[in-house]
């Protein structure tokens, strides 16, 4: 892994400081209370959190030191860092009540989930206590931590359950890649699914669409219709009501005036002509047939008007009902596309099949890498590994002086000395400084073998010589891809000029 570039949105003293790196050697220089320790505590901090202490203890703990100066709740930064050939953003909100973290694949394009454990993958599974007894070594604090026993035991103990394993590895890494492929084949098969489906759902939003474009339209034309056949019958009552109601009132009144006319003269001549009333009975048939006539000619005309109504009215209910019909089916459609349209976020938004699948497919690549590491150096890694590793170390750094010893399972350490073994507290300050240097960096190639981690070093050289820094430089520069030195002096800078070592200077 090497850091590209850290921005303290607000952090300590920082606000809106962005800082570049290189790989190599990074010589961050500062006088005192320039901001070194900050930063130092930001390239931790950032990946991985800086927790806050309970009661007393919190008024001083890290969280409360590099507490913004302005702004406290606005507790933030950002790390750009590369790893694999990719490069990667990671956002860190670090006030306790939110803690949040976002990590981004800036070269896919893809947000990542540090939740599900992708910082954990990146980070080769090293934790921050593993960190700060291996790579990160703080101001005055040189000696391994609390913790780093039990690192190193947990480690070991994994690795005896491993050993089967190891004696074939190549088969052993068969099968890993033969796993890992399943597992990419199921992620693209559950991107492909869920492909499928979203598919689907567009194909029955659109369709449901459509329906309720062509409901709205028959809804808008029977509107019309029913409003034609209103204003129809309007018309038409109007128009039977100009009729001259005189010829209908006075009509019916003149076979009623026949039939009385006859009835007057037929009493009149029984009356006064003497005629029987025999005689008279043709004609009062006839003017009684005729009323008979005019009220059955008035009834089969009337009726005929009243049957148009009420076929105009049987008309526009069954138009209504329609129209009911219609509306209740819009109101369901309208119902559905919501409810497809809910399915289709849901679906989106659902990446557990795929995050799954991806995440599985990734720890088998770590998986591979940390296999393909232990089968170079299964030998060393059966036994005495940090040991061994610790001494090969401290060789390069003393120049040979220093090239045994001995180290017991609390990691007291005493040193071969020719015709002795010595403690650490019979040698000088610069030796044990060394001691614990090449302690640490063999820790760390044991317990970070799946990722090489930037080291951090905090004026971890005050106590050395001369003789003593150009072996260090010497040492990192040849085994490690990226350094932070912080210092304080010119020492380091000074003496990278004398070897020829290019290294990337920032001044705070």
């Amino acid at each position: 892994m090497t850091i590209k570039e850290v921005y303290m949105k607000n952090f300590g003293k920082f606000q809106k400081k962005r800082i570049s790196f290189q790989p190599g050697i990074n010589i961050v220089y500062g006088e005192n209370e320039s901001g070194k320790t900050t930063l130092y505590t930001f390239l931790q901090g950032i990946f991985f959190g800086i927790p806050r202490k309970r009661g007393t203890a919190s008024k001083t703990d890290t969280y409360t030191r590099c507490l913004p100066w302005e702004n406290p709740s606005w507790y933030e930064g950002s790390v750009l860092f590369e790893e694999g050939g990719k490069d990667f953003r990671l956002e860190r909100n670090f006030d306790s009540r939110s803690r949040e973290a976002e990590l981004y694949c800036v070269t896919d394009g893809e947000k990542m989930s540090v939740e599900e454990g992708d910082l954990e993958i990146l980070l080769g599974g090293a934790t921050q206590r593993i960190y700060e007894n291996t790579a990160a070594i703080g101001q005055q604090k040189s000696r391994t931590q609390e913790g780093l026993r039990e690192d190193v035991e947990e480690y070991l103990a994994n690795f005896q359950t491993e050993g089967d394993f190891l004696l074939d590895p190549q088969a052993a890494l068969g099968r890993l890649k033969e796993q890992r492929k399943e597992w990419e084949k199921a992620e693209k098969e559950a991107k492909e699914r869920k492909e499928r489906n979203r598919e689907a759902l567009l194909g029955r939003i659109r369709y449901t669409r459509d329906e309720i474009r062509e409901l709205r339209e028959k809804l808008e034309e029977s509107r019309e219709s029913l409003s034609d056949i209103a204003q129809t019958g309007e018309k038409e009552i109007k128009q039977e009501g100009k009729q001259d109601p005189k010829a209908s009132e006075s009509f019916p009144m003149f076979p009623a005036l026949v039939l009385l006319m006859a009835f007057a003269a037929a009493g009149f001549c029984v009356l006064f002509l003497d005629i029987s009333w025999m005689l008279l009975a043709l004609p009062l048939l006839l003017g009684a047939a005729l009323f008979l006539w005019y009220l059955r000619d008035r009834r089969g005309k009337e009726p005929r008007s009243s049957r148009e109504e009420q076929e105009r009215v049987m008309k526009e209910e069954r138009r209504r009902g329609r129209r009911m019909s219609w509306q209740e089916s819009l109101n369901d459609k309208e119902t559905l596309l919501y409810n497809l349209q809910e399915e289709l976020e849901e679906l989106e938004n659902d990446n557990e099949e795929i995050l799954k699948a991806r995440k599985e497919a990734r720890s088998l690549v770590l998986a591979e890498k940390m296999l393909a590491k232990a089968a170079g150096s299964l030998q060393s890694r059966r036994g005495n590994f940090l040991k061994d590793r610790t001494w090969e170390i401290l060789e390069e750094l003393t120049q040979g002086r220093y090239r045994s010893g001995l180290i017991d399972e609390n990691f007291q350490i005493r040193l071969d000395g020719g015709d002795r073994y010595v403690g650490l507290y019979q040698v000088s300050q610069g030796t044990v400084e060394q001691v614990y240097f090449a302690l640490r960096m063999a820790a760390g190639e044991l317990l970070c073998r799946e990722e090489e981690l930037p080291v951090l070093l905090d004026e971890t050289f005050a106590m050395y010589d001369d003789r003593r820094l150009c072996q260090a430089l010497r040492w990192l520069q040849k085994h490690k891809s990226q350094v932070i030195l912080f210092t304080c002096t010119r020492r380091e800078i000074q003496m990278l000029q004398k070897l020829g070592i290019p290294w990337n200077q920032i001044s705070l």
